[in-house]
Parts: structure tokens; sequence; C-alpha cells
């Protein structure tokens, strides 16, 4: 395929992304369990080790458990698509995969103690119902809405996060939970599957799931983002028991971040990529609320068409505008523009970095092309954003500096193809992400590779493959 977006950046489409992603898949799937589906997902690798870095699984009802059948997923939707495969993976088989590994995730379905609930369901079944239509992927999809729309509460304007906290300092046990609502800027994140269940399901919505994802977004936005725009990670609400009685925010602390007036990056990095994607939800709605009766919903949840006008909540496209601006300010050039892991951590003498978090470029810069995105629609005729341009300059800074050493197809006599995964034989396409450092955390993970910074590093190969088949992106603009 003679593509612009794959000259500029051949190493997001590389046969080596592929590779490491089947190894996994089919490695994994067969050792953990002969018969069935897989019982553990990926999570992260360690950056020591013998030899070789394989993942440290987790089970199906960790909130990261969709991102490595997401992933999957994702290349799937580009070869189907976009037509960007090596061909050494067939498209039946990527789907087989894709679907052997979602699956478990089902049971997780009717849950309704989580937040995370969206990050297990957008990747996976969302991804499944938009490419193949399958009504079991549309009503697991909605069942798992009804589970995050329970922890909704109207006194307060947000859903709850979590139930309890292990934090060494600010943390309680779920007996005290009526004593705390905890919400975290990551739940930003989530609102995207109450969006996409009211846009397959609007009539049978009860209550509106747009309006309680809204007003999350709203409410966030008063609280949680301080003058500069930075964020806070957590907010502690005080519990009204009636709607005359306002909710307070009772205490702002950092559970990940380096401390509690720090910025963490990876928090600030959800916050502008929540709400690039609720400005293009409430788009979305908007559009299909104006066919009402027509019977013309596409049911895809993606913009219908490059001519389509932006007909969404500008205040969200300017605090995605605000949230990026301050992302953005807070990087260098070279290796700086991959981001700390927190914007206020402290520096060696020397001025180098403990650790990084490439997570956080990767959500970031994916957040930043669906807000060019909007822009365009916004007006076609307007220069091209700036946010393009920072977008490109996180991944650049990222291929050049955070990809672990390349695997490859080798060739083989058995019906699948072998991998070798090259130099230290590492699961992941990325490393240098950091999960938790904070001080007070029961444990800290820096510097290792994680299933969702490699998520992002697809999700961002495959948006700038739609921007270019749209007419949202040109040559020029992807030159360094």
């Amino acid at each position: 395929m003679d593509s612009p977006t794959i000259r500029a950046f051949p190493e997001l489409f590389s046969k080596s992304v592929e590779a490491k992603i089947y190894a996994v898949a089919t490695r994994d799937y067969l050792s953990q369990q002969q018969q069935g589906p897989p019982k553990y997902h990926p999570e992260y690798v360690e950056p020591g080790g013998n030899g070789s870095h394989p993942y440290t699984f987790t089970q199906s009802q960790f909130w990261t458990s969709g991102f490595f059948p997401g992933s999957i997923w994702l290349l799937y939707e580009r070869a189907k698509i976009y037509g960007v495969t090596s061909g050494i993976v067939g498209l039946e088989e990527w789907l087989t995969l894709a679907k052997t590994w979602t699956q478990p995730i089902a049971l997780q379905a009717g849950r309704d103690n989580t937040h995370d609930i969206g990050f297990l369901f957008m990747p996976t079944f969302y991804k499944w119902y938009n490419l193949e239509k399958s009504e079991e992927a549309r009503e697991t999809l909605l069942k798992a809405a009804g589970g995050l729309a329970s922890r909704y509460n109207p006194f307060i304007g947000c859903t709850r996060s979590w139930d309890a906290s292990g934090h060494l300092l600010h943390g309680f046990p779920k007996e005290e939970k009526d004593k705390h609502f905890l919400v975290i800027i990551d739940n930003m994140m989530n609102l995207d599957l109450l969006y996409a269940a009211h846009y397959f399901a609007p009539s049978a919505q009860s209550p509106n799931l747009e309006g309680m994802a809204t007003q999350h977004a709203v409410t966030t936005w008063k609280n949680q983002f301080r003058a500069d725009r930075g964020t806070w990670h957590v907010l502690d609400y005080s519990q009204p028991a009636s709607a005359g009685t306002p909710a307070t925010v009772l205490k702002r602390w950092a559970a990940q971040g380096y401390s509690d007036e720090s910025t963490w990056s990876r928090g600030q990095a959800w916050a502008l990529h929540g709400y690039a994607k609720c400005a293009e939800w409430t788009s979305i709605l908007a559009r299909e609320a104006e066919k009402e009766g027509s019977g013309k919903s596409n049911g895809s949840g993606n913009l219908e068409s490059k001519d389509g006008k932006f007909s969404g909540r500008m205040d969200f496209v300017e605090h995605a505008k605000a949230a990026s601006d301050y992302f953005v300010k807070r990087l260098g050039d070279g290796k700086e523009a991959v981001p700390p892991w927190d914007f206020d951590c402290p520096r060696p003498s020397d001025g180098s970095l403990t650790f990084r978090d490439v997570s956080a470029g990767m959500i970031a810069a994916s957040g930043m092309l669906t807000l060019h995105t909007l822009l365009r629609q916004i007006d076609p005729s307007a220069p091209p954003s700036p946010y393009l341009s920072h977008a490109l300059k996180i991944i650049r800074a990222t291929l050049k500096y955070c990809c672990t050493p390349p695997a490859r197809f080798i060739p083989s006599d058995q019906m699948t193809p072998s991998v070798d995964l090259g130099e230290g034989a590492w699961d992941t396409i990325l490393n240098q992400s950091t999960i938790n450092y904070n001080e007070h955390a029961r444990r800290r993970w820096a510097d290792v590779g994680l299933v969702y910074a490699d998520y992002y590093f697809l999700e961002v190969g495959n948006k700038l493959l739609e921007m270019e088949r749209r007419g949202w992106i040109a040559e020029e603009e992807m030159k360094v």
C-alpha cells in the first residue's frame, strides 16, 4: 500500500508490531489453557530478566485486561479497513484471536463495583460490534454500561471510581465507602461506554446515559482542574442525601503521581483524551438526534463522513485544548518529548529524569489526533491545528527512544507462523512506562513495558490511517 502515513512512520506499521502481538496471542493462549478461552491477560513486562522479557499476566477482571485483545482488534481493523498488513497472518486468524481473547471479558459485564468497565469493554466488545456488527457484542456492551451507570450519583454529578483505596496515606476500607465518594481523572475515559450504549440503544436507556456522561465531564472540569489546567488525580466528595444539599470536595490527592499537588502525566493524558472523546460523542449523538425517526442511524459510533459538521459541545473541545496545551507546555524536545512519569517529579542534578511514562505520551498523542480531527470538522478551511504537530512530535520521540528490539516472523513448517522476538525477547512493543511510583503506594512499578502503552501506540497508527483516508492530514504535515 502506497501511503504517506506509512512512509512517514514505518515503525508504526512494521512486521515487528504484528509479530509481537501475534507471538503473545498464540503462545500464551496455548500455554495457559489448552481447552477453552484464556483466563489471564497480559499487563506489564519487567525491565530486568534473564535474557527475556515476558508479560506478567493478570486475571480477566483487572482493569487492564481489555487492552491486549483490543490490540488484536486494532490489527484486525488495520488489515480489514485499511488494507495495511504484512499478510503473514490472515484476516480470519486475526479475527479468531481477537474473539478468543475478548470472550472471557464478557463475564465482567454485570459488574457494578468498578468504573473501569469502559476500559474493559470499549477496546473489545465495542470494536467487535463496529467491525463485525455482532449482536452478541452489542448486547454485552449494553449490559456493561448498565453496571457503570449504577455508579452514578446525581447529587454529585459523577460516577464513583473506587469503593475503597489501599493507599498508605489516604486509603480506606470498603466498609467506609459511605464516608467517601472517590472520582479519579482516569474516569473521563470510561464515559465512552455510556455514550456508546446510548448511541446503540437510545430509546432503551433509562436513565439517560448520555446525560450521565456529559454531567460527569462538566463536574470534573469544575473541580478536578487547577487554574493552570493541570489536573488532580483523586477527588474525595461528600455524599449529600438530597439535591438540596450540594456535594463538597473533602480532599484532593494523588494515588499514582509524585505528590498531591503535582500533575501526574498519565492523568493529564487521560483528561485531554477523555474530553476530546466526549466532544466527539456529543457531536455524533447530536447528529443522530437530528435524524430521529428517519431510521438512518449507522450504528457505528464513528464520524459519518469527512464533510460532517461538528455538532457537539464546544466547551468540551475547549477543555481538551486546555488540557493538551498544559501537557505540551511541560514537554521538551528530543527525548524530552517523551513525558516524565509526573511533570513535577524531582530531577537528578544532571537534569535527567528518574523515570518516563511512554503510556502517557501515547494516550496524549491519540487524544490530540482526535482533537485535531474535531477542529477540522469545526472549520475545514482553517490552517492545521497545532495538536497534529504536537502528537507527531511525541510519536517521533517514542519511536526513536522507546521501542524494544524488533521481532520477526521466521519460516516454519507449522500451520501457524513462528516468531523470533529478537534481542531481549520483549513481549511489548514499547518500554519505559511507569504504572505507579507514588511514595505511599503499596507497590511501585516503573520503567516497564505496558499493555496499554502498546494499545494506544496501535490506536495512533490506525487514527493516522483514518485521517489520511478522510483527507484530514496531508503528506507535508507528516514530514519532520
